[in-house]
Order: C-alpha cells, then structure tokens, then sequence
C-alpha cells in the first residue's frame, strides 16, 4: 500500500464538479459519450476529468506527436466500466485492500462467471473495468477510444502508442 491509495481516498470524500469541469466535457464528449461518463460515480468523474487534465499537460511536453483530442477522450472516458452503482468509494477501497492483502483470493473472484455473487461482481468491476469500459464504447462507434482504454492497465510495451502512455502517466498521478 502507498501513500497515494490513501490520498485518493481522501480526494474522493470531498469530490466535486464545477460548471467549468462540466463545460469541459460538453466540450469534449459526445452526447453518447457524455451519458457514459456521468453514469461514472461522481469521485470516478472527477478522477476521470483531472486525468484528462495532466494528461493534457503531459501531451504538450511529449517529443514527438500526440492526439490531444483522442488522448482527452480517452482520459476522460477511462473508467466507464466503472458505473455509479458498480463499486463506489467504499467498495473501490474494499477492493484495493482486498486485492492487496489477498491477491490470489481477490483475482479468483474478479474472474468469476457474472452473477456469482456481490462480492465477485465488484470484484470483476474492479479488475475487469477497463475491458468493460472498452466494450461501452465499441457499442458506440468508439473503436479508437476503446483501444486505448482496454490497454490501460495492460502492462506497458514499447508499440503503445503515445496517447496510451500518456493516459497512464496521467492515471498514475491521479
């Protein structure tokens, strides 16, 4: 366990939205994928937004070309599989510490057959989000979006693109 888990938790009590937070996703989302990202828990949202902020950041440092518009979708859009319901901030934390201390019990259940149970299913979520998320966004027409958000906890290899490095880079600090 680090530091930062428990600085994410913190964040996540107190998270909120602005009109700015909102304007910037009107600005950047399609209506389509604007229903996904506010099904997302608000703290899961304003993970996803500040995301998309470093991510930008990082973008305008990086040496050689980069999709600003792709990388902020995806960024934006990263934890979809995550919806309001699926997990939360206590489960999310459950799931950490469940995952943690007991990593072989924690991904046996994530990899249970859906319905297995309330504990296999956040447990699924949590570890299979991003799988998840991705397939959200094919059924959309998001195939670009979808790719970087299904590799974003793959580990890293040397033909990801820079809008997936990016994206992790910007997950990692948030």
């Amino acid at each position: 366990m680090n530091l930062g888990r428990i600085r994410q938790f913190a964040v996540a009590l107190g998270a909120r939205l602005t009109e700015a937070d909102r304007d910037f996703v009107r600005r950047w989302l399609t209506p389509e994928q604007r229903t996904l990202f506010f099904a997302m828990s608000v703290p899961d949202q304003y993970h996803a937004l500040h995301v998309a902020y470093t991510a930008r950041t990082l973008a305008a440092e990086w040496p050689g070309p980069v999709d600003e518009d792709l990388l902020t979708r995806a960024a934006l859009l990263h934890d979809v599989g995550r919806r309001r319901g699926d997990l939360g901030t206590l489960g999310k934390s459950f799931a950490v510490l469940f995952a943690h201390f007991c990593s072989d019990r924690a991904r046996a259940y994530g990899d249970a057959p859906e319905g297995s149970g309330l504990i296999e299913n956040k447990m699924r979520v949590y570890f299979h989000h991003a799988e998840l998320g991705a397939a959200m966004l094919a059924g959309l027409g998001c195939g670009e979006e979808a790719a970087v958000v299904a590799a974003h906890h793959r580990a890293p290899s040397p033909e990801d693109p820079p809008e997936l490095r990016l994206l992790r880079m910007a997950d990692e600090k948030n």
